[in-house]
């Protein structure tokens, strides 16, 4: 799969399975769910036995038509589902709040912010910004899959705001209830 697809365009889509039927039954091909995310392969390294390491980047989510019959990998007939693209100037003020978290001192120490703080020099759009840094801070998968069902910048931002408020909420908390350190800095827990 991965030599076909740098053969050609270099894209490759993503899906998840439907289900548990995979861990007894995967070269059954069981059920996938219905939206992917179409990658286009950036980096790449081919290992001697044949297996490869890609390094995608999205190019769009797109919703199963149907499976197409190949072998020996899966392939199906997608349409794109964000067929139109949000403004940048229509996301300033946005932009500027989810910096602004991203930037928060508190949130800086986790290592999946500070990935994504790596990001706000660069010029990357802000919907992929918060595709980015959904995929980074969130953690399970069903909540993943939801905003990649979701076609509505605004509404993935708010989910991401507040995944950020709730992360920042737990390590307040957890500054507080941390023990006292002595002054030759010997934590007392």
């Amino acid at each position: 799969m991965a030599s076909n697809a740098l053969d050609s365009l270099g894209l490759i889509s993503m899906a998840l399975f439907e289900g548990d039927q995979w861990r007894y039954d995967y070269e059954g091909k069981p059920p996938i769910r219905s939206h992917v995310c179409v990658g286009y392969v950036v980096r790449h390294h081919r290992y001697g036995d044949g297996r490869y390491d890609l390094l995608l980047q999205g190019v769009c989510r797109a919703k199963v038509i149907r499976e197409v019959e190949h072998d020996p990998y899966r392939k199906a007939l997608l349409k794109p589902t964000e067929t139109t693209q949000t403004m940048e100037i229509d996301l300033l003020n946005e932009r500027q709040r989810l910096e602004t978290m991203l930037n928060d001192p508190l949130l800086s120490h986790l290592t999946t912010v500070s990935a994504v703080q790596n990001l706000l020099n660069r010029e990357v759009p802000t919907p992929t910004l918060v595709d980015l840094a959904i995929m980074s801070v969130c953690e399970d998968t069903e909540d993943r899959y939801s905003m990649l069902i979701e076609k509505q910048v605004l509404r993935r931002l708010s989910f991401l705001e507040q995944l950020l408020r709730q992360t920042r909420k737990t390590l307040e908390m957890a500054e507080h209830l941390r023990p006292p350190k002595t002054t030759d800095d010997i934590s007392l827990n």
